[in-house]
């Protein structure tokens, strides 16, 4: 146990940390009380102070070794609103992800400082730039006269400035391409755990919990229940949120299953992309139908070379083509799937385009937008009486234009460009195949992403923000290590899981 918690936060020596019986007798007087709390005076004291020894405990973890640090932040953003439900939102985890995220970019600066290295060593590369750009602009849309409330503001602003810690505290913990494949690791494995928890939910139905939750909010059980069923959230926040994040997770798995050799780990991905691809089907989030072949075929295009790209590719469109045009109708989940390619009967479709149409007129005359949280719920609840508040912003880009204005948008759409460019060009210029590897899986996520966010606010959701901003510092690093060594022989590579 010593070893395990000197081996969590770095410390040599043991000589100053009394190991005495009086610490046994604290540890055991603390659970006592919560014991206490929990059956005699308020359980809610109790959870209160555990919560408190707990969130203690992983703050200091996040803050001496900011690589658990960053991976905690980033499975507490999967469970976050799980743990939510459970307490019937009473309890903000959100905000204990905003904590942990921002003790870890702290502890990620203290700890490259004390080692003598620059914690900035890695930030002159056109993301950084571009970031730090958006950051400055949101500061900017503070004197945005068109905006009524500073609150709303510090919303949005606080929201996007854990997104840059996010990106910066990934610069600083990837030193390694271990790193990087530890987290891409992680991730899998939450997607796969969340795949298998939304097919939990269909086929056992929901706990008395969630049920609570879903119908306890008329408009959210409107929304929820869709075709004769609930659609499926597993451990995120909605449906939506869930059908995106398994969509991206699917494109990098697919990527990784093609190109490992080894029997055991194509079985672990393969047993994920079901997981996950069921769970996608359940969430009936019709944009994450869009994105699967969004990002294959991006896929396809950077490596159409590749023998077996080619072979899955085909067998992709047979099956998609069964799946679309195949002598079958009963089926619920199949029948919204096929909806999502009907541009031409698609209601929803129509009634964005006439939105988009009706309000391009305020965009054109307002280049800053009217202020950032004035749209849609954020608009009625931090700008009552504004004009955009209640208008429904369907869209990443469409909000982006309405609250920043068209050079907002232009500034974001530049941010994504780059973000992809520089994924493709490093691709390319490599000669490393692992590396190569990751390069086409992260630009292949992040282009079905940048799709996504065109019918929906894709980009900026917890937790697909830790591996969209987090996907920003990977395509950095590894260019950096290939940088620093190049003369890798790429023939000696093991298989990427490996």
């Amino acid at each position: 146990m010593r070893a395990l918690v000197a081996n969590i936060f770095k410390i040599d020596s043991w000589s100053r940390m009394p190991d005495t019986i009086w610490a046994y007798i604290s540890m055991f007087l603390v659970g006592l009380a919560i014991s206490y709390a929990l059956t005699f005076i308020d359980y809610r004291l109790g959870f209160l102070l555990m919560g408190g020894m707990i969130g203690g405990a992983v703050t200091l973890v996040c803050f001496f070794n900011t690589k658990a640090g960053f991976f905690i932040s980033t499975a507490l953003g999967f469970f976050m609103f799980y743990l939510k439900r459970m307490t019937d939102d009473e309890v903000p985890f959100g905000v204990a992800v905003d904590v942990l995220i921002a003790v870890t970019f702290i502890g990620s600066y203290y700890k490259k400082k004390l080692g003598g290295t620059s914690a900035w060593a890695h930030f002159a590369n056109p993301i950084t730039y571009l970031h730090l750009i958006n950051l400055a602009f949101l500061l900017i849309q503070l004197f945005n006269p068109s905006m009524f409330s500073v609150e709303g503001w510090l919303f949005t602003t606080r929201k996007f400035f854990n997104f840059v810690m996010i990106y910066f505290t990934a610069l600083n913990i990837f030193n390694s391409k271990k790193d990087i494949m530890d987290f891409l690791k992680l991730w899998l494995i939450l997607s796969a755990f969340a795949g298998f928890y939304g097919c939990f939910q269909q086929w056992h139905g929901l706990f008395g919990f969630e049920e609570h939750w879903v119908t306890s909010d008329p408009v959210r059980y409107r929304l929820y229940f869709q075709g004769g069923d609930i659609r499926k959230f597993s451990i995120l926040s909605d449906p939506t949120a869930y059908g995106l994040l398994m969509a991206t997770s699917i494109i990098f798995a697919v990527v990784l299953l093609l190109n490992t050799g080894n029997k055991r780990h194509r079985k672990m991905l393969l047993a994920g992309i079901l997981f996950m691809a069921l769970g996608m089907a359940y969430s009936g989030t019709r944009t994450a139908y869009i994105m699967i072949p969004a990002g294959l075929v991006l896929f396809a295009i950077m490596t159409i070379t590749n023998r077996k790209t080619l072979m899955f590719i085909i067998g992709f469109m047979m099956f998609f083509s069964v799946l679309i045009f195949g002598p079958f109708h009963s089926n619920g989940t199949v029948n919204r799937i096929r909806s999502a390619f009907e541009f031409s009967d698609d209601e929803s479709l129509d009634v964005r385009d006439k939105n988009r149409a009706f309000i391009q007129p305020y965009i054109w005359d307002h280049p800053l937008g009217g202020g950032v949280s004035t749209s849609g719920v954020q608009g009625i609840t931090y700008n009552p009486g504004h004009p955009l508040a209640g208008f429904p912003p369907d869209s990443g880009y469409l909000r982006s234009a309405l609250e920043t204005g068209w050079v907002g948008l232009a500034l974001t759409c530049f941010t994504f460009f780059v973000l992809l460019y520089l994924g493709v060009k490093n691709y390319y210029q490599s000669r490393n195949r692992e590396t190569r590897i990751i390069y086409v899986g992260i630009v292949a996520s992040l282009y079905a992403y940048v799709v996504a966010n065109y019918a929906q606010v894709a980009i900026g959701q917890t937790p697909g923000a830790f591996f969209f901003y987090a996907a920003g510092a990977i395509i950095i690093r590894l260019r950096n290590f290939e940088t620093a060594n190049p003369n890798t022989d790429n023939n000696n590579l093991k298989p990427i899981l490996k």
